[in-house]
C-alpha cells in the first residue's frame, strides 16, 4: 500500500497529553513499538499557567516563619514571580527536545524514557537510572551526560532514564495496584524491550525502592545496584550491640519521621484530596514540591547556590503541564495498599554499591546496609543530599561510573 504524506504523518504522529510522538524513521522501519517523542506543549498552555500564577490568592502570614512551618513565603513569592516573568518554558522545551526521548507501551501502559545509546554500543554497559518523587528525569540530565560520555578517559555507558508510571510523560496507570513491585516489573520489561537482558540500576528515593524490588524479583538480570537511599534498616542480630553510629542514625530517622513525614502520610492515605488543590494551582504545586527541595538537600541560607531556579521550575512545570500530579503522588498510596505477598528472604544477592551523601536522611551506616545487601562498595561523599544526581552531578556520576566499571 502506498503511503501518502498525510497518511504517514497520521500513522506516525499522535498528540497525547501535550507532547508529540513522532517517528524519525519510516513507519515500516519501526516494528519494536518504540516511537521518538517530541515535547510540544502549546503556547496556550503556557498562557494559562501565567494567568493562574497572576491570580494566586496569597495566604496572610503576619509574622516571619522562614521554613519552620512549611514553604518560606518570601522565597515562594520570588520564585513565582520569576516563573511568571523570566522563566522561558518554550526555550527550555527546545533544549529538552535535544535529548533522546522515546515512548513505548508496556503491559498496556505508555512509558516515556530517554535512551542514551552510542552508535556502536559494543562493550558499553547499560544502566537504568530511576528517579523518585518529587523528582523526574530532569534530575539525571547533567549526570547522565557525563556517564554517557565517559569519565576520566574510560568508556561511557548506555543509559535508560524513564519517567516512572504516572509521572510526567508516562501514562497514569489505568487501574489500581501500580506499587513499587509492579513498577519494577514494568521497568524490567522496558529494559528487555530496548535490548538489554542484563544491566545495572542506579536509584534514589522511589528509584532505590523499585531497584530493590527488581533485585529480589529478577536477580539474574542485574549485574549490580548503585543506590544513594535506603529505608530498610533491620536491627542487628541477637547478641550484637548496635554501634554509636547506628544508634545516632535511628534517632535521626525517628526525628525525621516525627517532623518531616506529613507528606508521606497524606499521599499514602488521601492523595486524591490533595490533588484537587495542586492540580488547580501551579503555585500550590510549586509550594508543595519546593519545600522538599529545601528540606532534603544540602545548602546554606540560599537554596539557589545548590539548585538553579530554572532546573527546579522545569521539574515542577513538567508535573503541571503533563497533568500528572495525582498519578505521581498515588505511588505512595498504592505501596500502602499492596496486598501481602511472599518475598525473598535474606540479603539481596546482587552486588551493591552505596553512595552516602551527608544530607540524605535515608542513608544508613555501612553495618546496617550490610544486613540488607551484598555490599561491595560504600562511599561517603563530601557534600550533597537527597537529590544527589541533581545537586552534585560530578560526584554522583564519578561514583556510579567507578562502581559499575569495577563489575
Amino acid at each position: 500500500m502506498k503511503l501518502t504524506r498525510r497518511k504517514l504523518l497520521k500513522s506516525s504522529c499522535a498528540m497525547a497529553g501535550g507532547f508529540l510522538l513522532a517517528n524519525r524513521e519510516s513507519v515500516e522501519a519501526r516494528q519494536d513499538g518504540i516511537q521518538r517523542l517530541r515535547i510540544n506543549f502549546q503556547k496556550s498552555a503556557i498562557e494559562d499557567l501565567h494567568r493562574r500564577i497572576e491570580r494566586i490568592r496569597w495566604p496572610e502570614i503576619p509574622f516571619e516563619t522562614g521554613w519552620s512551618a512549611g514553604t518560606n513565603g518570601n522565597v515562594l513569592r520570588d520564585l513565582a514571580r520569576y516563573w511568571r516573568e523570566k522563566y522561558d518554558w518554550l526555550a527550555v522545551q527546545d533544549e529538552l527536545n535535544k535529548l533522546p526521548h522515546f515512548r513505548t507501551v508496556i503491559n498496556g501502559e505508555g512509558i516515556h524514557f530517554m535512551h542514551y545509546r552510542a552508535a556502536d554500543s559494543r562493550g558499553r554497559f547499560p544502566i537504568l537510572l530511576l528517579h523518585g518523587w518529587p523528582g523526574s528525569f530532569v534530575e539525571f540530565i547533567d549526570g547522565a551526560r557525563r556517564l554517557h560520555a565517559g569519565i576520566d578517559g574510560n568508556k561511557g555507558f548506555d543509559l535508560v532514564v524513564p519517567s516512572l508510571p504516572g509521572f510526567v510523560f508516562s501514562d497514569a496507570p489505568k487501574s489500581p495496584g501500580m506499587h513499587g513491585g509492579k513498577i519494577g516489573e514494568q521497568m524490567h520489561l522496558l529494559m528487555q524491550k530496548v535490548g538489554y537482558e542484563r544491566y545495572g540500576i542506579q536509584g534514589g528515593d522511589w528509584g532505590a525502592i523499585i531497584a530493590m524490588e527488581m533485585a529480589r524479583r529478577n536477580p539474574g538480570s542485574l549485574v549490580g545496584l548503585h543506590l544513594n537511599f535506603c529505608t530498610e534498616a533491620p536491627q542487628p542480630p541477637e547478641g550484637v550491640t548496635p554501634s554509636d553510629e547506628e544508634r545516632a542514625y535511628r534517632a535521626r530517622i525517628a526525628a525525621w519521621r516525627a517532623t518531616e513525614a506529613a507528606y508521606l502520610d497524606l499521599q499514602g492515605t488521601r492523595p486524591q484530596t490533595l490533588a484537587f488543590g495542586l492540580q488547580d494551582s501551579p503555585v500550590g504545586a510549586l509550594a508543595w514540591m519546593l519545600e522538599k527541595f529545601w528540606a532534603w538537600s544540602e545548602h546554606g541560607d540560599d537554596l539557589w547556590k545548590t539548585f538553579s531556579r530554572d532546573k527546579v521550575l522545569t521539574n515542577v512545570s513538567l508535573y503541571w503541564l503533563s497533568g500528572h500530579i495525582l498519578s505521581a503522588a498515588r505511588v505512595y498510596y498504592e505501596q500502602r495498599q499492596r496486598p501481602a505477598e511472599p518475598r525473598a528472604q535474606g540479603k539481596i544477592s546482587v552486588p551493591t554499591g552505596f553512595a552516602r551523601f551527608p544530607a540524605e536522611f535515608a542513608a544508613p551506616p555501612r553495618q546496617v546496609l550490610e544486613r540488607v545487601f551484598n555490599l561491595v562498595r560504600y562511599t561517603e561523599l563530601p557534600k550533597g543530599g537527597h537529590f544527589a544526581a541533581m545537586e552534585q552531578p560530578e560526584l554522583w556520576a564519578k561514583d556510579v561510573a567507578a562502581f559499575f566499571s569495577s563489575l
